[in-house]
C-alpha cells in the first residue's frame, strides 16, 4: 500500500468540529485530537491536513445538494 501514496506520505485529515460533539463523531471522542497526533505528527511520512472552507459548489462535486443544509443545521 505505501507505494500507492505519493512520497509514502499518510495524509490525516482534520477538522475542529470534529472534535465537538457532532455528526461527525460519536460524542466527544476527538476532543484531544490534533493534540493527541504530536508525536505521530514529527515523523516525516504523516501530515496533517486541517479543512480550509470551501464553496458550495465544489461540496457539490461529492455530496447530494440535501446535505448541505443538514450539515448548516447541526450545531457543531
Amino acid at each position: 500500500m505505501r507505494d500507492r501514496v505519493p512520497g509514502g506520505v499518510t495524509g490525516i485529515f482534520y477538522h475542529p468540529s470534529f472534535s465537538r460533539r457532532s455528526y461527525l463523531t460519536s460524542g466527544r471522542r476527538l476532543a484531544a485530537f490534533p493534540g493527541a497526533l504530536n508525536s505521530l505528527l514529527q515523523s516525516s511520512n504523516i501530515a496533517l491536513f486541517q479543512c480550509a472552507p470551501v464553496s458550495d459548489e465544489l461540496i457539490l462535486l461529492a455530496h447530494d445538494s440535501h446535505l448541505i443544509p443538514e450539515v448548516e443545521a447541526d450545531p457543531f
